[in-house]
């Protein structure tokens, strides 16, 4: 991913200046057509981004959708993955709404990919393409706190701020609602819309189906046909998630060519991870004790069966007439 990283934002100097070129260039690196593996961060925590940026996944799925972001800190875990990761990893943001506001702090502080979940309209997937992109392919304000003259405003030859910005930065509609899937062509070939990410969960819900990751009702299939055929169509690359570990569904989805695919996260991997050690540790432990106990026995019966040998010697001499010597005590 190193040629697709933002310019390292401690690393690149001009003189006695600091110079922060533009962010990952998130658009470009889903045309190579590869599989690119994200993991997902929502804890609110800096620390937790810290670790997660030292991973090595292409990009991170922030989720400010389902945790508790604040503008502040959605802002400082976005710089967070950049700058620990060397900008080798990618931070791709869910807003947690339509609202304008966290889509401007998400992307003036990097984010090179904008999902906008809840998305049923071509109305409200221009209104993503207009906060993410400058004129003349959108209407997003210019963030004079982001980038200062002669400190960190280069940009690659030939491009400006705003063409650098725009060239760079994806615009994900997520659909998942039914909707979502009627207008689903009116968003997927939508110019502007550089992926679709499929909400199954919502989806089933508003379905009036039960959360299930591999659901084989024939409204269900047919709405992921249409939504993948579509993404086809319209060369849109398809954003989902799919752990290992679920074996089947796994497959389905790379074999779907699900290319943003985040393959852990921070939730799981420590919930499941210290749950599977706290398990394992326990049944170790018992292992443990049982030898103990089994050697505690075997060493008693050596100690008895030491004992009875010794007791029976005695024995056989009383039944045979003969006695320990006697200690007699000589004076001195």
């Amino acid at each position: 991913m190193d040629q697709f990283k933002a310019l390292n934002p401690t690393q690149e100097w001009s003189g006695s200046l600091n110079r922060r070129k533009q962010p990952s260039n998130l658009r470009a690196a889903m045309r190579t057509g590869k599989t690119l593996l994200g993991v997902g961060l929502s804890f609110p925590s800096l620390e937790v981004a810290r670790k997660l940026a030292l991973t090595g996944y292409d990009w991170c799925f922030i989720d400010a959708e389902h945790a508790p972001f604040t503008p502040v800190l959605l802002a400082g875990l976005v710089s967070t993955i950049s700058h620990y990761s060397s900008s080798k990893m990618i931070p791709v943001v869910r807003v947690p709404s339509h609202e304008p506001s966290f889509i401007s702090t998400a992307i003036d502080a990097g984010a090179a990919g904008i999902i906008l979940p809840h998305t049923e309209t071509r109305e409200q997937a221009q209104h993503l393409i207009n906060e993410c992109r400058f004129a003349p392919e959108g209407k997003r304000s210019y963030p004079p706190w982001s980038w200062i003259a002669g400190i960190n405003n280069e940009t690659p030859e030939g491009q400006t701020i705003q063409t650098a910005a725009n060239d760079s930065i994806a615009c994900i509609a997520q659909i998942e609602s039914v909707k979502g899937v009627e207008n689903a062509e009116d968003i997927i070939g939508l110019e502007g819309i550089d992926a679709i990410m499929i909400g199954i969960g919502d989806l089933r819900l508003d379905m009036n189906l039960p959360i299930k990751f591999d659901g084989d009702e024939p409204e269900y299939v047919a709405a992921l046909d249409k939504l993948e055929g579509l993404a086809r169509k319209y060369n849109k690359p398809l954003v989902g998630f799919a752990f290992p570990e679920m074996t089947d569904f796994f497959e389905d989805r790379v074999r779907r060519n699900y290319q943003l695919l985040m393959v852990a996260a921070d939730s799981y991997t420590m919930t499941y991870g210290l749950a599977m050690a706290g398990g394992s540790s326990r049944a170790r432990v018992a292992e443990i004790q049982a030898t103990m106990a089994k050697e505690k026995e075997e060493a008693a019966q050596q100690a008895n069966g030491h004992n009875g040998r010794q007791s029976n010697g005695i024995s056989s001499k009383v039944e045979k007439g003969e006695s320990e010597p006697e200690v007699v005590a000589v004076k001195a």
